[in-house]
């Protein structure tokens, strides 16, 4: 009927204007660092947003940002260190959180009660940072990791296991009881049926939880602004640094936030099946239901 057709029309209308004002917010500060990256200095301050109609673009701190990139406190080393503690701290939370995960798999198979071990799971996330940070600079002054990428991964760790052994657990729940029990029958040992059995169909989720630690690592601040001196600086405080006594270093900013921005999405771009399919709840209940 027309008078249905019409209501329908308006919806897709108002979803896709949505989804549209969701799109432009997000790509806005991409936009705003690449425009910024690209001006003259006399252009900083001014409400110039559309290349060569408003302003003439220029190379010229991409140039100056490619000669300092190397140096102690350029970029450069902000994101090799940002790279190496995403890095481990992505293996290392999905290595324990995966074996937490599958502990409690198996005390969930048993019929025993898990949610105080999950309640604990999530209490680092309950509390602030700024209750901890004085304990944890203390702790790693006394094992002598001060101003060390291992003390992050320490404590970036710490903030991306609860994460981890969520997203696992609630999609090892999903494996029905008697594929496990059919490995058992068939001599399967605890290790071997985690191995051989969860990871193959978990893959998914472990790439997604994956990627999300390494999000949360690539992304911290306040435990790396504690810890770093002169060696474990991060890509956040490369940024941070551009705020000095005389002022805010502007032919750095644009390309700085661009360098440091654009390589998590890209890399969620490139692994979107794998997140998507990992981290949807209930799909491997419904693909054996199929």
């Amino acid at each position: 009927m027309p008078g249905i057709k019409i209501v329908r029309h308006w919806r897709y209308g108002l979803v896709y204007l949505v989804l549209l004002f969701v799109l432009a917010l997000t790509i806005f500060p991409f936009w705003c660092a690449l425009v910024l990256s690209i001006k003259y200095e006399g252009d900083f301050f001014q409400p110039k947003y559309i290349p060569f109609l408003q302003f003439q673009p220029t190379l010229e701190h991409w140039l100056l940002e490619w000669r300092v990139f190397g140096e102690p406190y350029g970029l450069g080393r902000g994101l090799l260190n940002s790279l190496i503690v995403g890095t481990l701290t992505s293996g290392v939370s999905l290595i324990l959180g995966g074996l937490a995960a599958f502990g409690l798999r198996l005390m969930r198979g048993d019929r025993l009660s898990i949610w105080p071990l999950l309640g604990l799971f999530l209490i680092p996330h309950l509390v602030p940072p700024m209750v901890v940070v004085i304990p944890y600079a203390m702790m790693m002054h006394w094992l002598g990791l001060d101003d060390t990428l291992l003390a992050l991964v320490f404590a970036h760790v710490s903030l991306a296991l609860p994460l981890t052994v969520m997203i696992l657990y609630s999609v090892m729940t999903e494996v029905s009881d008697e594929l496990l029990d059919a490995a058992r029958v068939d001599g399967c040992g605890w290790l071997a049926l985690l191995r051989q059995i969860m990871v193959p169909i978990l893959f998914p989720a472990l790439l997604g939880a994956g990627i999300l630690c390494f999000a949360q690592s690539w992304n911290e601040f306040f435990f790396a602004l504690v810890n770093a001196r002169q060696v474990a600086w991060t890509a956040p405080l490369s940024i941070a640094s551009l705020i000095t006594k005389d002022g805010i270093e502007f032919e750095y900013v644009g390309s700085h936030l661009l360098l440091v921005m654009l390589p998590l999405p890209l890399v969620l771009l490139l692994a979107q099946r794998w997140v998507v399919r990992g981290l949807s709840l209930g799909l491997l209940k419904e693909e054996g239901s199929k």
